[in-house]
């Protein structure tokens, strides 16, 4: 019989990270999920690290790839359950997913939850996730936290590997407008731990600036790349340099205050 969730994690050279992910999963993974790693041809240690969690890992192939997102497409192409959760090497799972599956009906293409965004030194940055209300909130960026979204896998397509870094958030956009939020549920818990600084927050603003451009493109939205572009004129020579100058002022005025004392 197949599995309910299919749990996906791609990682390479990130053993200390892996470690955290597999113990969540081991504790928490129900009895109808199966756990894939695909490892991109680590030298570190990571393989043998799952070699030794065999007991929790399903499946798991090691070898050179393109990139998180192909890997991520390797994942899909051999993973087997009703839907797929995308679990990054170093993220937690603090419940068992299937829960969420409780009673979901048969047209919900994506089942998503909310998500405790962490600091790399594990402080709570913020909590992601809310119901959507519409689409229009891909187009400033991705909504929902892309490990606390269950995507049903028989309506899902491959991630487009043109993006490097939004395909998660492109894929998403694009299921939700070819089926419909009516075809979406939201469950109002948090059921994962995702650690900020990974390899997204490494890319350069520029990076970042061009894969949204081709997605305004795609999405026949092309209007967007001005109103970005006039957005991050007034961030950055307007109201970043305003508040600079009057921090400036403030700390003088507190200054001249302390002599007079």
């Amino acid at each position: 019989m197949p599995p309910l969730l299919s749990i996906i994690t791609v990682v390479r050279n990130d053993i200390e990270r892996l470690r955290r992910t597999l113990e969540s999963i081991r504790s928490c993974r129900g009895n109808q999920t199966e756990f894939i790693v695909i490892d991109g041809a680590s030298t570190d240690g990571t393989l043998e690290c799952v070699r030794r969690a065999s007991q929790a890992v399903d499946v798991c192939i090691s070898e050179p790839d393109g990139g998180i997102y192909e890997a991520m497409n390797k994942g899909l192409a051999l993973a087997r359950g009703d839907y797929v959760l995308f679990l990054n090497a170093g993220d937690e799972l603090l419940m068992n997913p299937e829960e969420l599956l409780a009673g979901a009906e048969d047209q919900s293409v994506i089942v998503y939850g909310r998500a405790n965004m962490l600091n790399p030194d594990g402080s709570l940055s913020y909590i992601k996730g809310k119901r959507l209300k519409g689409l229009r909130r891909f187009l400033k960026g991705m909504p929902l936290c892309h490990q606390s979204v269950l995507y049903r896998r028989a309506a899902m397509p491959p991630y487009d590997l043109r993006y490097r870094i939004m395909a998660d958030r492109v894929l998403t956009y694009h299921m939700l407008k070819r089926h419909g939020l009516a075809r979406s549920r939201f469950v109002d818990r948090i059921f994962v731990n995702y650690y900020e600084g990974g390899f997204s927050g490494s890319v350069s603003r520029d990076v970042w600036r061009s894969e949204e451009n081709m997605f305004y493109r795609d999405v026949g939205k092309r209007h967007y790349i001005a109103i970005k572009q006039i957005n991050a004129i007034f961030k950055y020579r307007i109201k970043r340099p305003i508040l600079r100058f009057l921090g400036n002022m403030l700390k003088e005025h507190d200054r001249n205050s302390g002599r007079r004392t």
